[in-house]
Parts: structure tokens; C-alpha cells; sequence
């Protein structure tokens, strides 16, 4: 069973969104080695837990910092990677590829952690972006409802 590791700072952001949907977009700046941790290449480093029903519209990875090392990190929703590896090495600016059979993807009842998968070997520096556009469909409203044009 790999070893959970938990961000130690986080930030956040949101996008304004109708009433039948809460749209968000929400961004993690991560310094490996100072923020988190990883002691073995499956360590995962958990970003959050994403509620029940939220739609996964789409996920990066990005590297802000080049790493040291043969390490490389997956995002994950659960066990389900979003996107492809990206490695330590890699230059300023890339970014992880998305899966796209994995993509949209709906969070199963009971919620799922969004994280960090360690896929090869352990980093342990250089900074990564993760960003994630999630949809919380449970906003929509749960009662069936008439549309004016069809009122009489």
C-alpha cells in the first residue's frame, strides 16, 4: 500500500457559474521536497478529495521547476490516471499529456482523492502546477421543472 503524502499548502481558485452548475478550476503550486514528500516511487501525494458526482473536465500537470532524477508523477482521480507521466527533467513549460478515454470523468458515490502518483522512481525537487477544471453537477436542482415557452 503506497504511502499517502499530504500537500502542505494549497491554493485555489474558482470560476462564477450558473445556478444549474458549479464550475471550478482549481490550481495547486507544488516545490517537491519542501511541500510534499516521497519515500518510495508509488507514494502518491493527495491534492484533495473531490465530492461524488463531480464531473473531472480535464487535468494538467506542468512543470514550473526543473527536477533532478528519473522521477516522474501521474495526476490521478482515485487510481485512475488523468494524464500521462511527466518527468523530472523535463523543460520548463511541459506539460503532462491527458489520457483522453479517461476524460470527462465522474467521481463515483462516495467521493475519490484527487493526487500525485510518484510512477517511476521518487522526487524529491523542482516545482510542478497541477490545475484541474472539475464541474459539480450535484448543484443542479433535484425537482422536474416546466419550461416557460411550453406554460400555457
Amino acid at each position: 500500500m503506497p504511502t499517502t503524502n499530504v500537500l502542505n499548502r494549497v491554493a485555489t481558485g474558482q470560476l462564477d457559474a450558473g445556478h444549474m452548475a458549479n464550475a471550478r478550476v482549481i490550481d495547486f503550486v507544488i516545490a517537491h521536497g519542501v511541500d510534499a514528500t516521497m519515500g518510495t516511487a508509488t507514494d502518491d501525494i493527495a491534492l484533495g478529495l473531490l465530492p461524488e458526482g463531480a464531473i473531472v473536465v480535464g487535468g494538467t500537470v506542468q512543470q514550473v521547476v526543473v527536477g533532478t532524477g528519473t522521477g516522474t508523477l501521474a495526476l490521478r482521480v482515485g487510481t485512475t490516471a488523468v494524464t500521462g507521466t511527466l518527468a523530472s527533467t523535463a523543460a520548463v513549460g511541459t506539460v503532462a499529456a491527458t489520457i483522453p478515454a479517461n476524460i470527462p470523468l465522474v467521481v463515483p458515490a462516495g467521493g475519490a482523492e484527487l493526487n500525485l502518483l510518484g510512477a517511476t522512481a521518487v522526487r524529491n525537487d523542482g516545482v510542478t502546477r497541477v490545475s484541474v477544471v472539475i464541474v459539480e453537477g450535484d448543484r443542479a436542482p433535484r425537482r422536474a421543472t416546466v419550461a416557460a415557452r411550453d406554460a400555457v
